[in-house]
């Protein structure tokens, strides 16, 4: 039998793993603006299931996957921490929505991560979830399958499975915050626009280019506190909670 907590007296409970200075000032605001807010930090308390909306900041997306399952709203919700950690859902996701994806190969053995260079050359390598940081570009079929041969034996399993596919252009790290586009050039409104059709408040995109379009490569739905940022977080927030995302 699942037990779960009632959220009482609140509007939004906010889940980290840490509580600096500026969690206590995204906090603070979150109160000034008239909200019933819990703070829970998972370094301190156990995560039930609960009623009610939650805003995950935690450092982890595969922690936040597992967390958004504990609460009836989370301001990501499911099925973004579960693209962002899954890139081939992703694509297929995008693909259905209309977007244009990467052509993409999936080899789980060296032997094959080298085969496939050969026939692409220039490539770009990634795992399934940019959060693991392992992504990069590889101009050898030696140098891919050396890397292939080290993910074999690190303790994450999805770091070996290998998601090749034809290296970009340009790579731009993009971040969406609410309405806000940071570091998105002309491609605001279209990265606004894909925020809205999947539902990611808090996305950090990874966009290549190739023969000069833009293609989404991957989704981190995490976009880092900062005391500069504190404020978008604060109006996405709100904007969620009323109807706005």
């Amino acid at each position: 039998m699942v037990t779960i907590e009632a959220a009482v007296e609140q509007d939004v409970i906010i889940v980290l793993d840490r509580f600096g200075p500026v969690e206590q000032q995204l906090y603070n605001k979150l109160l000034n603006a008239g909200l019933r807010v819990r703070v829970l930090n998972v370094r301190d308390d156990a995560l039930r299931p609960m009623r009610g909306r939650a805003v995950l900041l935690l450092d982890d997306v595969f922690t936040s996957l597992i967390a958004s399952s504990m609460f009836d709203y989370t301001l990501n919700p499911y099925n973004v921490y579960a693209m962002g950690i899954n890139r081939a859902l992703l694509f297929r996701e995008l693909a259905r929505r209309g977007y244009p994806t990467p052509e993409f190969s999936i080899a789980l053995d060296p032997n094959i991560v080298a085969k496939i260079i050969r026939g692409v050359g220039r490539t770009y390598m990634a795992t399934p979830a940019p959060s693991l940081e392992l992504d990069g570009i590889v101009t050898t079929w030696e140098g891919g399958k050396s890397i292939a041969e080290h993910r074999m034996y690190m303790k994450n399993p999805l770091a070996r499975i290998n998601i090749l596919m034809k290296a970009p252009e340009n790579i731009l790290n993009a971040r969406v915050i609410g309405d806000r586009c940071i570091n998105c050039g002309s491609l605001g409104n279209s990265l606004l626009r894909l925020s809205r059709d999947i539902g990611c408040v808090f996305c950090t995109y990874i966009v290549g280019t190739y023969n000069g379009e833009p293609v989404i490569m991957g989704l981190d739905p995490r976009v880092e506190l900062t005391v500069e940022n504190v404020d978008l977080f604060i109006n996405a927030v709100m904007g969620w909670l009323h109807g706005g995302q």
